[in-house]
């Protein structure tokens, strides 16, 4: 099976939480915070874990043209302007971005704490 990778630069990043820490969610964005979604034509990727149930981190996006999500992440790779992430479904996802340090050291702790700590770090 041929896999796809979805690349793009994201110029939001954020990281955000609900029920004291319960529901953790990480968004990698080419739009700005705000913008409305039913007109979407640009890439995101959003990682979501709810701790109240078991259960893996998800993962959902839109490529361009469409939403898809689904499938284990099978390695994820975390470096201060990239992630890399393989899906267990013929899917690469890779992301660059620019935040500061302070934004990358929140980040690289909500994604430790989604994943279970399988993050690969490259620094």
């Amino acid at each position: 099976m041929k896999r796809t990778t979805l690349a793009f630069d994201a110029i939001d990043v954020s990281c955000g939480d609900a029920i004291d820490g319960e529901i953790l969610q990480v968004r990698f964005d080419t739009n700005p915070a705000g913008v409305d979604e039913e007109n979407r034509r640009t890439p995101y990727v959003l990682l979501s874990r709810c701790f109240e149930f078991p259960g893996p981190a998800t993962i959902e996006w839109h490529d361009g043209l469409d939403y898809d999500g689904g499938g284990e992440i099978v390695s994820f790779t975390l470096s201060k302007a990239r992630v890399s992430i393989k899906l267990d479904r013929a899917m690469d996802i890779d992301v660059s971005f620019q935040i500061s340090d302070r934004k990358f050291a929140q980040l690289s702790t909500y994604l430790k704490r989604m994943l279970d700590q399988r993050i690969h770090s490259e620094e």
